[in-house]
């Protein structure tokens, strides 16, 4: 059945974008090489599509001097001529290509603008909006507007700014949209233009006024509300009015994406911030002075220096006198994993200022980590105890801490097969005693690759370079291991 619409009621549906023809840089460029083809070679090109063809037909006779100069050319072979011309329509194919694809850079360029904070005598939203309302109702002959958005449920519409109404109908409840039969229209995509509003009651013009018109307020994505136009008295509204509305429509939405965007930025910059903060803080707690421990030398890196980081390196000298090296990694996403790292930190200092053995250590701490979390909180740990003045060192690992112990005979894999830290409530940690002779170093290593050929080739360049400083090896793991986050070495010296 067909739907008449009374000539009081219009629907103003908007055009759908239509990219535009090609461009005509590339026709004028066309014909300057269309000339230029047939004044060198004899033969006239045709633009088929998006080829260029030789006219198989025979020169036409020179029309006037310049053409008669042309005429003096012999023509080549056709086959010869169609090749040319293949090659120059295989170069317009690309200039096409090319000028399209700036088109759409220029246009993401255009956004790519950053959103500025705003200006300490920038005006307040709610006065740019009414401004903006004001101007418009006046460009489209009326006397009124008012903007009216969605909640977040998209259930109700609420007055968010106007011009030419009281300012108590801020005061007024929301309006259920379901109820709102023009509103529902609009958002659909089309204007809805009420010229006599009395004959139409059950549209539900929010405001008593003869005529009014209502235009959907939405983002690329997502509808914001609605724009409303009232007049005092029944009138037409021509074309021009009416994309004169959307266009105060669209800005309207521009406005307030950009209150969003901009309230977004300062949260994420503001969020960097303390980033920053809390990375600088992680940095400042890993140790920088080495110990003056008799006949050991200790070296550490962090590839997290501007991030934060989900691990942490550590070396003191515990009341025993002897000198303790620490690395643990901790599970998680970045922010809590690098909470669960200073956590981490703390405990191993705290343990360490009572007699305790490495085992011991490993089990005390895995109690701290188990004890203080709900649960899920995963980590990695391996602790040295080296003794001063002779080359005995305990260690005990538990989880997926890498570590190689280089000797001059010899190089060995250190692997742990207990559990990582927080697993379960008790952890019983084995504890492994060597002796080092001068030049041996141990490596602890935490890195996003586990080749077997990398451990190899670490362990075989670690002991072709002994001889140097701990700081050196460091430099020398860096360079072979692009994949490193946190690397310690302990040598005898």
């Amino acid at each position: 059945m067909t739907k008449n619409l009374p000539p009081f009621l219009r629907l103003h549906i908007a055009e759908d974008l239509v990219a535009p023809p090609s461009s005509p840089v590339v026709n004028d460029t066309f014909e300057a090489a269309a000339s230029a083809f047939q004044i060198a070679t004899g033969w006239p090109l045709d633009r088929e599509s998006e080829c260029l063809e030789v006219n198989p037909l025979h020169r036409r006779r020179p029309a006037n001097e310049e053409d008669e100069r042309s005429s003096d050319v012999s023509p080549i072979e056709r086959w010869r001529a169609a090749q040319l011309a293949e090659a120059i329509s295989d170069l317009f194919v690309r200039l096409g290509t090319l000028q399209s694809a700036v088109w759409h850079r220029e246009a993401e360029l255009a956004i790519g603008v950053p959103v500025s904070p705003k200006r300490q005598d920038e005006e307040h939203l709610a006065a740019r909006l009414e401004v903006m309302l004001r101007n418009g109702a006046k460009a489209v002959g009326c006397c009124a507007a008012g903007l009216y958005l969605l909640d977040d449920a998209t259930t109700e519409l609420k007055l968010r700014a106007c011009s030419g109404l009281p300012k108590d109908r801020f005061l007024e409840p929301a309006r259920p949209l379901a109820d709102a039969f023009a509103e529902l229209e609009a958002l659909l995509g089309h204007a809805v233009v009420l010229e006599d509003a009395s004959i139409l009651p059950h549209w539900k013009t929010p405001e008593a006024f003869p005529a009014a018109i209502c235009l959907p307020v939405a983002s690329p994505t997502d509808p914001l509300g609605t724009l409303w136009f009232f007049a005092d008295s029944v009138r037409d509204f021509t074309d021009q009015e009416i994309h004169l509305a959307e266009i105060v429509a669209g800005s309207i939405a521009a406005e307030l994406q950009r209150e969003v965007l901009l309230a977004e930025c300062l949260a994420s910059k503001q969020g960097d911030r303390q980033i920053l903060r809390a990375a600088q803080w992680q940095h400042d707690h890993l140790p920088t002075i080495k110990p003056q421990v008799d006949g050991w030398d200790v070296a550490g890196w962090s590839a997290t220096d501007d991030e934060l980081a989900s691990g942490f390196y550590d070396w003191f000298v515990p009341p025993d006198g002897s000198l303790a090296v620490a690395l643990g990694t901790c599970d998680g996403l970045r922010v809590e994993s690098a909470l669960s790292a200073g956590a981490l930190q703390a405990s191993v200092r705290a343990h360490a200022e009572y007699s305790h053995d490495a085992a011991k250590m490993i089990s005390r701490t895995n109690e701290s980590v188990w004890n203080s979390s709900a649960g899920g909180h995963l980590a990695s740990l391996f602790y040295c105890k080296a003794t001063p003045g002779s080359g005995a060192i305990e260690y005990s690992t538990a989880g997926a801490i890498q570590a190689i112990l280089v000797r001059k005979s010899d190089v060995e894999l250190i692997h742990s097969d207990t559990s990582l830290l927080g697993a379960a409530p008790e952890l019983e940690a084995d504890r492994t005693r060597q002796d080092m002779a001068k030049g041996d170093l141990l490596l602890l290593l935490s890195s996003s690759s586990e080749r077997p050929s990398l451990q190899l080739e670490l362990s075989r360049q670690l002991r072709a370079n002994r001889d140097a400083t701990t700081d050196e090896l460091l430099k020398l793991v860096r360079s072979l291991d692009p994949h490193a986050k946190l690397a310690l070495i302990l040598q005898r010296c």
